[in-house]
């Protein structure tokens, strides 16, 4: 049986690195991960999302935001050199220019949540968009028009709802519009 850091780790829970020499092993905790899912598409989990990030990051924090994603998307269009590079074989792609960095990596089964979390362990919190099964602390993003039931009346996981309807939850709830509202909440339930 793995230690219990070793667990955690496993689960993304913990991040290791190593000192200069003298070499010494440490561990730092993983930033704040919230997960912002829904029942279906539409539902304003972007939006809200568009709205929350920059209150964060007028406070001072570094956000990561992971976007679970159909089956086919591309961010890596024919002319450019990471796609003549893609197409000539290469797995792994890494642009970088001063101000932004990107992976493009070919993968033979969707990812797991948590071989994502390493590479956004260097911020303050981490948005997850998606991952409803995978994510621990979620909050549903629900509107009334996409004609779902919220899951939350019915899972008790989920932390908050947003949504531009009334119903009867024992979470702590916000309308679509309340963007400052819901990052205060974050804030608060994680102490930041």
């Amino acid at each position: 049986m793995p230690w219990p850091a070793e667990r955690l780790f496993k689960r993304g829970i913990l991040r290791f690195a190593v000192s200069p020499p003298p070499r010494f092993l440490y561990y730092l905790p993983m930033p704040p991960i919230v997960a912002f899912v829904a029942a279906g598409s539409n539902s304003g989990k972007t939006t809200l999302l568009e709205k929350v990030i920059p209150i964060l990051t007028g406070r001072g924090l570094r956000v990561a935001v992971i976007k679970h994603a159909h089956e086919r998307f591309d961010i890596d269009h024919p002319g450019k050199d990471s796609y003549r590079f893609t197409q000539a074989g290469a797995e792994t792609v890494l642009v970088s220019s001063r101000r932004k960095m990107a992976m493009i990596r070919r993968v033979t089964d969707e990812r797991p949540l948590s071989s994502l979390l390493p590479f956004v362990t260097d911020h303050d919190i981490v948005f997850i968009e998606g991952y409803k099964r995978e994510a621990e602390w979620k909050i549903e993003v629900h509107r009334e028009a996409a004609g779902r039931r919220p899951m939350s009346l019915d899972d008790p996981s989920f932390k908050a709802l947003v949504t531009d309807g009334t119903y009867p939850v024992s979470i702590p709830t916000f309308h679509l519009d309340d963007a400052a509202g819901v990052a205060d909440f974050i804030l608060r339930s994680f102490g930041l």
